[in-house]
């Protein structure tokens, strides 16, 4: 095997056609030889290094380290992190982004060795990666295994991480969360963004009551944060406490009223489109828009991250305390009235990325509101 590898290697000297290199790899691969790929990854490494970005080399050593990452086997999953699949990455979060990959393609009693220490598997393995493994499986209605809550019951890492804040079983009110897949040949993801499901509210005009107060309260943007700043990403969120309650069929020109620049210069109630809707509803778009949302991978946050952040929105939207526990942040949400807002300004993109919850405290006197907008153009 080894003089096949040199044979190979000595070949992509000045070489820029990988396919037939590649085609051989998934061939042991097929023949449950992951030592062959790995073994070649690591000597197109010694070779050529990682590459340049974009060049070839670089291009087939992240290819065969993706292979080994996407197959089905215990032992591949220890040669990926060896090579080095945790830090080598096209995203600023490699750790996540390899979190998120090992969970799809691998089962938790396979990744149970990257908890236990002596485990081929651990010593490559930061705690970054072992901490978004965890929620990461959590999101794809598996069961971590026992070996990482020995690990996180042992671990000081883990017990001042902001992920150990979430709960190891998805709620009722997550239900089964939209997730980026990933497989040999890449991954894709669907986009859950626009108006919510629910009844849409009628437009007519209806008397309001007065804003006596406003507020902020910044966890309302963790979902939306890293949309901010970029070049074509606007945020906005606010609290709008009134000196009577807001009747439901009153909340469209309640909206409209309000001096939202996200909705200045609204030229009619008809740009204005408002629905009636769940926190099931609000967690599926805030969960998108941290996770995916708002650019490309190199910036994604991934699941495990995207759902904590996912959370923290929700508990703001609500109002529940900053010390809130999950499950007293889930009663306070089922307190309170969700909405969904779109409307046709020149302050959202309307493209992808376009986002609008709003929210009523379960007195309807303080009317909560987040919107984003993000888009990949110039």
């Amino acid at each position: 095997m080894r003089n096949t590898i040199e044979q190979l290697v000595d070949g992509l000297a000045g070489n820029v056609i990988i396919g037939g290199v590649l085609d051989l790899a998934d061939e042991h691969l097929r023949l449950g030889d992951a030592d062959f790929v790995a073994e070649l990854a690591a000597a197109v490494h010694a070779r050529y290094g990682a590459g340049e970005k974009g060049t070839e080399h670089h291009y087939l050593f992240s290819l065969l380290l993706w292979r080994l990452a996407t197959t089905h086997r215990r032992d591949a999953i220890a040669h990926a992190l060896r090579l080095g699949f945790a830090d080598l990455s096209p995203t600023k979060q490699p750790e996540r982004r390899a979190a998120a990959v090992l969970a799809a393609n691998q089962s938790p009693r396979d990744l149970a060795q990257v908890f236990v220490p002596g485990e081929a598997a651990h010593g490559d393995a930061p705690d970054e990666l072992r901490a978004c493994l965890v929620h990461e499986l959590v999101l794809r209605r598996a069961t971590p295994p026992p070996e990482a809550a020995h690990w996180a019951a042992n671990s000081p890492f883990w017990q001042g991480h902001p992920l150990a804040w979430l709960p190891w079983s998805l709620s009722p009110l997550e239900g089964t969360p939209r997730l980026t897949r990933y497989w040999l040949g890449g991954g894709g993801n669907g986009i859950a963004y626009g108006l919510p499901e629910g009844r849409e509210l009628p437009n007519d005009p209806a008397p309001v009551p007065a804003v006596r107060a406003n507020d902020l309260d910044f966890a309302l943007t963790t979902a939306v944060d890293r949309w901010d700043g970029r070049h074509n990403g606007r945020v906005e969120a606010g609290i709008h406490v009134t000196d009577a309650p807001v009747d439901a069929d009153a909340l469209h020109p309640m909206l409209a009223s309000l001096p939202l620049d996200c909705l200045d210069g609204l030229t009619g109630a008809r740009n204005l489109a408002v629905v009636a809707t769940t926190p099931a509803e609000a967690w599926r778009q805030l969960f998108a828009a941290a996770s995916t949302g708002g650019g490309g991978e190199d910036t994604w946050w991934y699941g495990a991250h995207g759902r904590l952040a996912a959370w923290r929105s929700l508990a703001a939207l609500a109002g529940a305390p900053g010390d809130a526990t999950a499950a007293e942040v889930e009663r306070r949400v089922a307190t309170c009235a969700w909405y969904g807002f779109r409307a046709w300004t020149d302050w959202f993109n309307c493209d992808l990325w376009d986002l609008g919850l709003a929210t009523l405290s379960p007195d309807r006197t303080r009317l909560t509101v987040l919107a984003a907008t993000d888009y990949n153009g110039g």
